[in-house]
This record gives structure tokens, sequence and C-alpha cells, in this order.
């Protein structure tokens, strides 16, 4: 329900409902719809950041008020280097009948969907056309939009900046105020023909407005002149740069004051600079994730999820967030008697590798892997020991039972012999199981098969066939194994987590760190 109107604070209240940075590698760019009806708009990707942002703005200043705008600039500063992307009103509605903004009217309960497109009743509507209705009346709410798709370049992360700063003033007409005519006399307005073009100054606001006297063909259009009337004043001299009038008749009316024109305070607003390249943010379900720009990085029912932030329910502004670790996070797992542990992870640019192309960048993560050999042989002696106590039992039993009752002595030779036959079969299980088994273990984390989920996308491993081949060492006998795993990345490419399956388990261990934040810009 719309709220009740407060008392008028004589001014434009504006809030944000909904702000969205699109990065380059998001390939939706979606942003919830301004009329709110659970629906989205995407765009192609491109590889430029951009913005999209959804506006609120109520009529308190007391006044009817029509054709509201806005001017907004988001401003990306290091220092004394600054980049200004400035955005404005999309325009919305149906294809004949569109408009900068929407007003808010109640939607009875009963509303149904729309049968065909399943669209949700909008409490939003176009009202351009109507003729009561397309004002913007005290105590309404509107809305506006805009999709800035092509905001900055991605190279804009070389700067990089460390503060993103928003403005937004919103602004409207006062209906019932002059401010288009044709006649003017020097009562009201201070007049003077310069040159060849006519200069108003509306005295009453200090506004100015030149007119040319005459414009010539151009294109379609046919050669006019634009003043019927003017008369000079009687002191005027004729060679003056200016020469004063005291009247002046247009051909058509001109605005000649800018004092109809409302305008909001400011609104100003800060984005954290981290969300350019790598944040978390806190999902409705209450889960911290990862996310880029507006692109989510996560698992879900053990697969890697891209999805924009607007799809979640999530704006950019107002979202629970936290900077991603100062460090490293620490990744390692055991597997039975099978362990590993990440030792380190580096970035080198193309720079400082001759073997990368221009604008590529290495990942190098470093495993330290153990399997521990005296482990496996105490698990698999675990059955002959036992093969053999029962065994020595048996053995123990027969002698006792030598020279007593025949059936009895027939019992014991048979469970002695049963006994022994065990045990060589266990004793053979357990010399030629080792092996075996260190395969089995060596097969449970598969070095060549570990990923790399970035902020675009999951990735193998470039040097896969030469980690598998040195990861065989683990079956061969050797306990303890270091190992490098590389993954070529593009210049903007950031890490996140390594992916691998432990033992048929999906496994998810995040990297993402400050280190590897850096972006180098050579």
């Amino acid at each position: 329900m719309q709220p009740t109107t407060p008392p008028s604070t004589k001014s434009i209240q504006v809030s944000i409902k909904d702000l969205q940075l699109f990065h380059p590698y998001s390939s939706e760019r979606a942003m919830p719809s301004v009329r709110d009806n659970g629906t989205f708009s995407t765009r192609d990707q491109n590889s430029a950041y951009g913005l999209g942002i959804i506006i609120e703005a109520t009529n308190d200043t007391g006044e009817v008020l029509s054709d509201a705008w806005f001017e907004g600039s988001l401003r990306f500063v290091n220092g004394d280097r600054e980049v200004e992307c400035k955005f404005s009103p999309d325009s919305v509605g149906d294809l004949y009948n569109t408009t900068y903004t929407l007003h808010f009217n109640n939607v009875p309960d009963d509303a149904k969907a729309d049968p065909f497109t399943g669209e949700k009743p909008s409490a939003w509507r176009n009202e351009s056309n109507s003729t009561n209705e397309s004002v913007w009346r005290p105590g309404e709410k509107i809305r506006l939009v805009s999709r800035k798709n092509e905001c900055e370049s991605v190279v804009i992360a070389d700067m990089p900046p460390s503060q993103i700063r928003g403005r937004i003033v919103v602004k409207a007409n006062k209906v019932f105020v002059k401010s288009y005519a044709s006649v003017f006399d020097e009562g009201a307005f201070d007049l003077a023909l310069v040159g060849d073009s006519v200069r108003i100054r509306d005295k009453a606001s200090g506004h100015v407005a030149f007119v040319p006297v005459r414009e010539e063909a151009e294109g379609n259009r046919s050669a006019r002149n634009n003043v019927l009337t003017m008369t000079a004043a009687k002191d005027a001299s004729k060679d003056a740069p200016a020469v004063p009038l005291t009247h002046l008749e247009l051909r058509y009316p001109i605005r000649y004051t800018r004092a109809d024109i409302l305008e909001a305070a400011p609104l100003e607003f800060d984005l954290p600079p981290p969300s350019m390249t790598m944040q978390m943010v806190k999902l409705p379900s209450g889960e911290m994730v990862h996310a880029s720009g507006n692109v989510l990085v996560y698992v879900k029912e053990n697969k890697v999820v891209y999805q924009d932030m607007a799809k979640a329910k999530l704006s950019l502004l107002g979202v629970s967030r936290e900077d991603v670790p100062g460090a490293r996070p620490e990744v390692s797992f055991t597997k039975n008697e099978l362990s590993g542990s990440v030792k380190n992870a580096t970035i080198t640019d193309h720079v400082d590798d001759s073997a990368l192309s221009k604008g590529q960048r290495k990942l190098s993560v470093t495993w330290n892997l153990h399997l521990q050999g005296d482990g496996i042989d105490r698990r698999l002696r675990v059955p002959f020991d036992i093969a053999s106590s029962e065994y020595e039992k048996a053995a123990a039993d027969l002698q006792k039972a030598d020279g007593g009752d025949a059936a009895a002595v027939a019992d014991a030779k048979a469970a002695e012999a049963k006994a022994k036959a065990a045990k060589s079969a266990a004793e053979t299980k357990y010399k030629s199981g080792m092996k075996g088994e260190r395969e089995k273990l060596a097969k449970a984390f598969v070095c060549a098969e570990v990923k790399i989920a970035t902020n675009r996308g999951t990735k193998s491993p470039s040097n896969g066939k030469a980690v598998g081949e040195a990861c065989k060492a683990l079956v061969t006998g050797s306990d303890d194994l270091e190992v490098t795993i590389t993954y070529t990345l593009d210049r903007y490419e950031i890490p996140v987590a390594l992916v691998y399956s432990l033992g048929g388990d999906f496994t998810w261990n995040p990297i993402a760190s400050a280190p590897l934040l850096r972006l180098d810009p050579r």
C-alpha cells in the first residue's frame, strides 16, 4: 500500500531501489524490472563495466510537477586520477507510449497475472497518456531507471580506483509556472541585439537565452526568420556591439527561465572498490559467496554456479559484504592415508614469463602431497595378523586334542588346516595388495583434474599432462611429493577457488585473497 502523504518537506525525496555494477564477464547483465513484477531485463555481454539503477522519488514539494528526470554520475577516483561515467533516465513503456517515469498505483488484492505472459500485476504504471494522471502530484511516488551498459572499459581496473563515488539529482518542472513566451518587453527582461542573435535575460531568474535572428536552410528544413519584430531603445547606438531593445516578438515561443525547475538535494553514495574485482556478499539464505561486479560465484548442488546478483535479489547498495581475506585461506585435505595441502599460490604476468602471450597471466598452485606408506602397511596387515592369530590358536587346540577322542582330534585337525589356509591367503593378499592400495588412494585425488574457478569460468590445468605423470610417483613408492599445477588466466581474470573430486566427493576450496586480486597494468 502507498503510504499516507507525510507533511510536506518542500523538496523531492529520493532513494535508490536497486543498483547493479555490471562486470565485463557478466553474460546477461541482468537487472530487475523497474515495474517490480518479478521479471528481469538483460543485455549481451561486452568488455565494459556498466551500471543499472532504479530510482524512487516522492514529490514532497507541495507543487504539481511534470516531466521528471535525473542527472547522475559515477566517479572512479585514485588520488588525482579520475574517470567519470554520466548517466540519465531511460525511456520505459510500450513501443508507442514511452515515458521516463512510472507512477505508483495500488494493486487490488484479487489482481491476477497476465494470462499470456504470466507477469504479475505491477503497481508501477505508465500514465503518460492520461490527461489527469500524467502529472506528478504532491505526495506521489514515481520510479525512473537507467541502464548504462558501457560505463567504462575494463581497463579502468588498471587504475585501480580507491574510491567509487556516485551522485544523483532528480529534477522536475512546476506545472503552474509560466516559463515559455514569444513576446518580451523591457519591464521584465533585459533585451539586446548581439551580432546575429537576440539576447533575452529574465530579470527574475537571471536566466539568459540566445535566439538567432535567422536560421539558414539545413537538410530538409527551409531557411526561416525567428524574429518577427524588435524595437531598439531610443538612445541605442547602431554601431554598438550590443543594441539594447525595448520590445521583441519571436515567431515561436522559447523557454526563457529555469525558475520552474525544482530539484532534489543531491543523493550521494559510495561503492566499495573491491566490488569491481572481488568481494564477499551475503545471499538471502545467509551464505557468504564471492562476487565480481554483479557476478556471483558459488557452489550449489555440487556445481559451480555463475549468477547475476539481480537474479539472487541482491542490490550492490545495501548488500551485506566483506573483503576477501588478506591472506590466502588454508587449503588441505585428508583421505585415509592420503593427505595434501597447498604450499603456495602465485600469479605471474606475461612480462615476467616469455611463454605467456601478451595479456595472459599464469596462476601457479604448489601442492604438498603425502601418502602414509607405513599406515597403509598397518591397515593391510590387520587381516593377516588376525589370520595368523587364529592359526596359532587352532594349532594349539590341535596339540591339546592329540591322543584324545578320535572325533575331537579330527575336528581340531580340520580347524587347523582351515586356519592355515586362511593365513596363507591373507599373507598373499597382504604382500600383493600394497601397490594396488597406493594406486587406489592416489586416484582419490587426481592431480591433473584439479580445476580453478575464476570470475569468468572454470578452467583445467595448462600443464595437466605433466602433472598427471608427476603424481604417478605416489603409486610407484614415493610417500611425499611436491607438484605445481598451473592455469592460464586472462588479464582481468581472478581466481576464486580450487575445484576437484576427493574420492568421488565434490570439493570446493576458496583461494581468493588480497594478493591474488592485484592486477599488473604492464
